[in-house]
């Protein structure tokens, strides 16, 4: 996919290894890595510093707070797209995770495959978000003056 690789994704995993993985992932499925965040702190700062296009957000950090509510904190200051991975089966059915509306919620463990579509999904959701905010900006009076004198 063209656009993907283009992104810039965050990742928040406290594990090591999964974070590892992830990252080995992300950047195989061509998009940009521009973060690897440990706790829902580092995520919120990473994210203001890097200004990622996709988080990809494990919901059980260590820390103190947790990846849903830095992902509270992320989708209120910035356009990103979120994606939830978590070995809680039940994350799908939280009020919480459903308000922010996440691109997807996936189970761990995942297989690559998987997680791999689910990239490109919120790399396409991220991409329609962006043309709809460029058609908004450009549909206003000054839009229409500019392309009548151009």
């Amino acid at each position: 996919m063209s656009t993907s690789a283009k992104l810039r994704v965050l990742i928040a995993e406290d594990e090591v290894l999964v974070s590892m993985f992830l990252s080995d992932l992300v950047e195989d499925a061509g998009f940009e890595v521009v973060g690897v965040a440990r706790t829902a702190s580092e995520a919120v700062e990473m994210a203001q510093q890097h200004r990622p296009d996709i988080a990809l957000m494990d919901a059980n950090l260590k820390g103190g707070s947790t990846g849903v509510s830095a992902a509270e904190t992320l989708v209120r200051g910035q356009d990103i797209s979120i994606i939830f991975i978590s070995g809680d089966s039940g994350l799908v059915h939280d009020p919480a995770v459903a308000a922010l509306k996440p691109v997807a919620v996936v189970e761990k463990p995942c297989m690559p495959d998987e997680l791999t579509a689910v990239l490109h999904r919120a790399a396409r959701v991220h991409a329609a978000a962006a043309r709809r905010a460029g058609h908004a900006a450009g549909s206003g009076p000054g839009a229409r003056a500019s392309s009548a004198a151009g």
